[in-house]
């Protein structure tokens, strides 16, 4: 593999300080490195499976999280998802392996699942017409899953109607929810001029002693369906137009500035008075949020054709300090979608080269710095497109292994977040504590060969696992070829010794 090249992995690892990292210059702006293969970083991550309902929810644990998960899993991060009836964690850092360490009664349609800023609780949207739960990190466990929906320390919102939603800090819970046709409207909806829709804005107070008596109004009824809500980073309320279609305002995103609003105190925002949008004709806003650099990332669906052609499978990004500009009233104009061509202010992202999903999603990872695409590569890629850019042949459904395209820009190769300098990115490296540019990883684990001697991943280094090297001493490996030399020898024997009686994560 080649530094600083476009690189697919489906393996992972974690992070720790080295002394051996090599300095690499700080590139600030991320915005002009995405995409980038002569500065950025590209990676691929499989998520779980869909089994039950019909989508996947996923969220990276945010930098600032010091919470330990079974007392040595450093949780910041790593992905947490939720699909059927369990909650998993990603085993190490850029990896496709997954750990059960949460389930809850029945089957979950997930609607979202968002860490709190100081990584310490979790809210869970199971589904429709199902409770939203607020789970305390320190509950989860690979080694003993809890039922967290009858877990005493979990708190269940009975009557919150939400479709998504964002933490506001660590205690409020801003949703965005009730979307509902009105009785007049005929399906399909698309079709019908005659169709309302109207969502409602509230605050969940997640610290309420009686989780009957907790929400607050932010806004009054919006149009359309509902979409995602943001909360800035310094304080700025974003909510969006899901669907709305005569006029076409589908994707529309209006912002409040953070002096406008309190999470703490309900009032009654109008919507249809502020004047101050942030985007237009993008997508449906099903996914809205910010990454490390504060640049504004959007992923939803444009399935009739927002804008121009029929267009699906992509995401898009507006610089920092825009969102910023219109919320001071200092600009006017919203972003431009520039065609879906990149520009100044403005990024698209498609990793699946046929656009042909019905939706994609768009999360953030602060602490590796990457901007992760979640897209359905379940239909024919390899042999031609089936259809048209936009046939939305690839439905989400069960049976379907979504997959994460995370971009990484320059900065996510410099001293701290690539320590081991092996132009890897942390949150990408299988060994992030050493090098390992080949990123090897026999059994599939999702630890790197040069740093696993657990050969029968029972979760320490025993006699076994000394029979196992004692056996391909002498021999070109290459799982206990450590310093990856092509010999299984007197030096690996050392890296064994250094191993035998520890316990994973092996990093």
């Amino acid at each position: 593999m080649k530094n600083n090249k476009i690189i697919k992995l489906l393996s992972g690892a974690a992070v720790l300080l080295s002394l051996t990292a090599i300095p690499i210059p700080i590139l600030a702006d991320d915005f002009a490195d995405y995409k980038d293969p002569e500065i950025g970083y590209e990676a691929d991550i499989d998520l779980p499976t869909v089994e039950g309902g019909w989508f996947v929810a996923a969220d990276y644990f945010p930098e600032s999280t010091t919470g330990m998960l079974d007392g040595k899993f450093a949780a910041k991060g790593r992905i947490i998802a939720a699909n059927n009836d369990k909650i998993y964690l990603q085993r190490t850092y850029g990896s496709s392996q997954f750990d059960v360490v949460g389930t809850v009664t029945g089957t979950m349609d997930p609607s979202f699942i968002h860490v709190s800023p100081d990584g310490s609780k979790i809210a869970l949207g199971i589904g429709y017409g199902a409770p939203l739960l607020i789970i305390p990190t320190s509950v989860l466990s690979a080694a003993s899953p809890p039922v967290l929906d009858t877990h005493a320390s979990v708190k269940k919102f009975e009557n919150v109607n939400y479709y998504e939603g964002d933490w506001a800090d660590n205690r409020y819970f801003v949703i965005d929810g009730g979307a509902w046709p009105g009785p007049e409207c005929t399906y399909p909806y698309h079709n019908d001029p005659d169709c309302v829709f109207e969502s409602g804005v509230g605050s969940v107070d997640t610290q309420a002693a009686d989780p009957e008596d907790h929400t607050g109004v932010l806004l009054t009824p919006h149009p359309g369906a509902s979409a995602d809500v943001e909360v800035t980073a310094n304080g700025d309320l974003l909510v969006g137009i899901g669907y709305y279609t005569y006029p076409n305002r589908t994707g529309e995103i209006k912002v409040w500035d953070a002096a406008d609003w309190d999470p703490a105190t309900p009032n009654s925002l109008n919507y249809d008075t502020n004047s101050r949008v942030v985007a237009q004709n993008l997508l449906s806003g099903a996914h809205i949020g910010q990454d490390a650099e504060g640049n504004l990332h959007i992923g939803g669906g444009d399935a009739f054709g927002v804008g121009g052609p029929d267009e699906n499978g992509y995401a898009a990004l507006i610089k920092a300090g825009i969102v910023d500009q219109i919320a001071d009233g200092i600009r006017t104009t919203p972003a431009t979608d520039g065609n879906k061509v990149d520009n100044s202010e403005y990024k698209y992202f498609a990793p699946d080269a046929c656009q042909d999903d019905s939706a994609t999603g768009a999360l953030a990872d602060r602490w590796g710095r990457g901007l992760a695409v979640m897209w359905n590569p379940s239909g024919d890629e390899s042999g031609g497109c089936a259809g048209s850019p936009g046939s939305a042949y690839d439905y989400w459904m069960p049976g379907v292994t979504p997959r994460l395209t995370i971009y990484y820009p320059g900065s996510a190769l410099d001293a701290t977040h690539d320590l081991d300098g092996d132009g890897i990115p942390n949150a990408a490296d299988n060994a992030y504590l050493t090098s390992n540019p080949s990123q090897q990883d026999s059994d599939g684990d999702g630890y790197g060969d040069v740093t696993d001697a657990d050969y029968d991943n029972d979760g320490d280094v025993d006699r076994n696992d000394f029979n196992t090297f004692r056996s391909q001493y002498g021999t070109s490996g290459p799982q206990s070829d450590f310093d990856a030399d092509g010999d299984v020898d007197k030096t690996d024997n050392s890296a064994f010794r250094q191993k035998y009686g520890t316990q994973g994560p092996w990093y």
